[in-house]
């Protein structure tokens, strides 16, 4: 993953351990690699499902 997302593995393993969070632009990439949206990655998508009409 961190290959994928030009990082370095320490950084990316400070995201893993929630001691970093990633940017926008990353955070849009890694829902593109896991073929999510970013509201899942966020764990946004049950607030969304409950909130539309």
């Amino acid at each position: 993953m961190a290959d994928e997302l030009q990082t370095g593995i320490r950084n990316y393993r400070k995201y893993e351990s929630g001691d970093a969070k990633p940017t926008l632009d990353g955070l849009v990439q890694i829902a593109d690699i896991l073929d999510v949206s970013t509201d899942y990655l966020l764990c946004r998508d049950e607030f969304l499902a409950k909130h539309v009409d």
